[in-house]
């Protein structure tokens, strides 16, 4: 190399090289208690498949999450106090449907509670009502219900108090904290109750959590004293870190962030989590998070899918998902326990210069110390709520002075993520670090890097051998239910209207009458799923039994959620049958989405009889008691979901021998495209149905924001960042913009969302003929956009669009 070049390029590389920043850990500095970090099952019915895992696996799971030293390593356990009504992704059972009931045996958060303990004994526990079952605001003299569980507040704090003495007299169990009404209302008279009843029983540990909701529980408690005497924590959900907290922090008590996260599982879920644990303390002095949600247990086509710590939503093959989140965690659990203290703002933790934070966490006897160092990028730092303003990171080279009073070793323990590198990795450990002169000297902290650094080496990488994926629920499918253990729900029916549960070897609906709800206040009759939203052809068969005059029993077909849109068939104990859109209405009146209607023999009370529902296509055939009663009734074709079976109202419907099966010919997978390559041209086609797919339309969408072509690992790249610009598979190029489509990543999963092109403000928008980026949607066409995970298609609906029609996916057939 010619000298001038040598010199040249020698001028260069010294321009890049930047002083290193350093940053001061200090004991003067020792600040607030850490309080921990934890997972939340329930809001709700999050966990619900977990415990249809068949061991091994079940236990793996909950390795994962509690075991020390191997995963998460979890030191606060928050679950549901079950209400009967809907909370997230289904209902969880309470332990007082009326308030003669009372059985603590019911559901599987006390299940979940005693294995977390089992791994972990110094857990914390926190328990929390999103519902409340009915009778709790009904006046104890009439009987007239108020529809509020403070009205009368006496009654509300007995009710609550037996799910303690639940725990401990029937498990052991002791609970820490407990919340008021999840994002609900909060009321004093009822905080001041409940601490007493509390106290009465032997319970004046428990810590009061309030509101776990908003930041106006703050202006409450600074109003009213008495009121403040009764909480003990402040417990906010997803507080921003721009926010004004002042007057919380005023009333001297932890503030928690006691809901956190509701972001998807991949990558960037963990790369959002580290950063709003360690940005909560320096920007917010939080000192507690809580993830919702603890295991993605819960099926595609519910509320916030995948959107916790791991999943584990596959109990028929075994199959257990992303780990990332979970191993992201214990950058923090592994090195602190709780009781530990924050080194404040400046003396162990803060911002770094070039964005991104730090924590410093220190031992109550001053032996142990932890240093937590997070730099995660704009487009990868943000959960899914609230909001997050943009703010500039870039790689820097920092060094760390570590003040004598830290008594620090010559050496300590180091343990790294990247979230954002082409080769991203999670908590591995590397080399030690000598510290030399009190000083750690030229850390690279890159974009996308979690840094752990401390004194305890203790930290390891659990791991399992993981089953394949098959997420195909398995047809056929029948349950007798003489298998499930009493007081507990059916494999793998997912309860979201109501609370049904095995009694007698047959599956009851429990609730006798509307519950004081959390997002449903009655809106259709009780209702359980079963299988795919992807399904639209299958043939559904159960026994059904029925109270008393009136009362109706149902089963349907291509349902979501709620059974706002379905193919539901209902029959009346006077015989009279309906075909709908949509589940029964709790007023019996079939009158806003009707497809037939007809008579058959009476049923009567208190006899079992047979309902039967097949759908193909765009026909429906009914049966009852397995006899034919009508066929090729016309039908839309769009639609698709579960199965599912309930009743029209609050009572004691029983159901026996349920049956699901394959119907019609579109079960066989077809491939009628050629394989593509580079240079193929992306379009759309008519989504495969019922849990099937083509390899056309396999697509994976990277933490990165590309969309790969699932086959052919091709990535699907815009020809120009120009309006109208065509799209087409070309090899994958990390960084290349023109590859990078923007999304919401864990609503995508969830519901339609836009997807744009990044540095831009051009859209995936597509057509029965093409998909292009476009600042516009022409008619018939269409700019948002889902994706089903267990087919990995992208579609253009989520639920059904009668604007849209048929779905369509992005394909590579030409």
């Amino acid at each position: 190399m010619p000298n001038s070049i040598m010199r040249a390029f020698i001028a260069a590389a010294l321009c890049t090289v930047t002083n290193a920043e350093t940053y001061k850990v200090d004991a003067s500095g020792v600040d607030k208690i850490f309080w921990g970090i934890g997972g939340l099952s329930g809001g709700g019915a999050t966990s619900r498949l977990l415990v249809d895992y068949q061991e091994p696996q079940r236990s793996q799971v909950l390795d994962y999450l509690f075991k020390p030293n191997f995963g998460a390593n979890l030191q606060i356990l928050k679950v549901e106090i079950g209400g009967d009504s809907l909370s997230g992704d289904g209902t969880e059972p309470s332990h007082m449907h009326s308030k003669d009931d009372y059985d603590v045996t019911r559901g599987y958060e006390w299940w979940l509670m005693v294995e977390a303990k089992k791994r972990n004994p110094s857990i914390k526990l926190y328990g929390l009502p999103w519902a409340f079952p009915g009778w709790v605001g009904d006046d104890p003299q009439t009987g007239k219900s108020s529809g509020s569980p403070f009205t009368y507040p006496n009654q509300t704090a007995g009710y609550i108090t037996k799910w303690v003495k639940g725990a401990k007299t029937t498990y052991g169990l002791d609970i820490d904290y407990l919340g008021i009404w999840n994002e609900r209302s909060s009321s004093a008279p009822y905080a001041a109750s409940l601490k007493q009843t509390l106290a009465d029983e032997g319970f004046s540990n428990i810590k009061l959590v309030a509101r776990d909701g908003g930041a106006d529980i703050c202006t409450d408690l600074k109003k009213d004293p008495s009121y403040n005497k009764s909480i003990d924590i402040i417990g906010l959900h997803y507080p921003s870190d721009y926010a004004n907290y002042s007057e919380c922090d005023s009333l001297e008590k932890p503030v928690w962030a006691s809901e956190e996260s509701s972001s998807y599982d991949d990558y960037n879920g963990a790369a959002c989590w580290l950063r709003v644990i360690t940005s909560h303390y320096v920007l917010q002095s939080m000192t507690s998070s809580i993830m919702w949600n603890l295991v993605g247990s819960y099926y595609h086509g519910t509320n916030w899918y995948a959107s916790s710590m791991m999943t584990a939503n596959q109990p028929w093959s075994g199959h257990i998902g992303n780990l990332e989140v979970a191993y992201a965690t214990a950058h923090i659990t592994q090195f602190t326990k709780i009781g530990w203290k924050y080194l404040k703002n400046g003396l162990g933790s803060g911002k770094l210069i070039n964005g991104g934070y730090y924590t410093t966490f220190v031992s109550e006897d001053m032996k142990d110390f932890s240093i937590v160092i997070v730099k995660i990028s704009h487009e990868h730092a943000a959960c899914t709520r609230p909001g997050l303003p943009y703010e500039a990171v870039e790689n820097e080279v920092a060094n760390i002075s570590i003040s004598e009073n830290m008594k620090a070793p010559g050496e300590m323990f180091v343990w790294r993520s990247n979230f954002e590198a082409e080769k991203k990795y999670v908590f591995e450990k590397q080399p030690n670090v000598v510290i030399s002169d009190n000083m750690i000297r030229d850390i690279d902290i890159s974009v996308g890097d979690v840094i752990t650094i401390s004194t305890v080496s203790t930290a390891s990488k659990g791991t399992y051998t993981k089953q394949p994926s098959q997420p195909r629920f398995p047809l056929p499918y029948n349950d007798t239910f003489n298998d499930v253990k009493e007081s507990q729900e059916a494999r793998y029916c997912a309860d979201q209207i109501g609370s049904f549960q095995v009694t007698d070897k047959v599956m009851k609906q429990m609730v006798p009458e509307l519950p004081i709800g959390w997002a449903d206040h009655g809106s259709n009759g009780p209702v359980t799923l079963i299988g795919m939203k992807e399904w639209q052809d299958i043939h559904i068969q159960i026994d059904v039994k029925l109270p008393f005059e009136s009362a109706s029993g149902c089963v349907a077909t291509r349902s979501n959620q709620m059974w706002s849109n379905a193919i539901a068939f209902c029959v009346s104990t006077e015989g009279v049958w309906n075909l709908t859109y949509e589940g029964p209405p709790q007023s019996q009146v079939y009158k806003s989405r009707p497809i037939s209607t007809g008579n058959v023999t009476k049923p009567g009370i208190g006899k079992w009889f047979t309902l039967g529902l097949m759908t193909i296509n765009n026909t429906a055939s009914i049966f009852y008691n397995k006899e034919l009663i009508h066929s090729n009734i016309s039908i839309r074709n769009f639609d698709n979901g579960f199965a599912a079976f309930g009743c029209g109202g609050w009572y004691s419907a029983e159901f026996d021998n349920l049956f699901i099966e394959e119907a019609g010919n579109n079960w066989q997978p077809t491939e009628p495209c050629k394989q593509p390559g580079i240079g193929t041209r992306v379009t759309t086609r008519p989504c495969v149905s019922n849990g099937l797919t083509s390899s056309d339309m396999k697509f994976v969408l990277s933490s990165d924001y590309q969309i790969i072509h699932n086959d052919s690992g091709l990535c699907v790249t815009a020809s120009s960042a120009v309006e109208g610009s065509s799209l087409s598979l070309q090899e994958c190029d990390f960084g290349n913009p023109l590859q990078a489509f923007l999304q919401d990543y864990t609503l995508i999963r969830n519901t339609v969302k836009p997807i744009t092109l990044q540095n831009t403000t051009l859209r995936l928008v597509g057509s029965p003929t093409t998909v292009v980026v476009s600042s516009s949607t022409p008619t018939k066409t269409w700019g948002t956009w889902s994706y089903f995970p267990n087919t990995l298609q992208l579609r253009n609906t989520f639920d059904t669009s009668t604007t849209l029609g048929y779905p369509r996916c992005l394909s590579t057939c030409n």
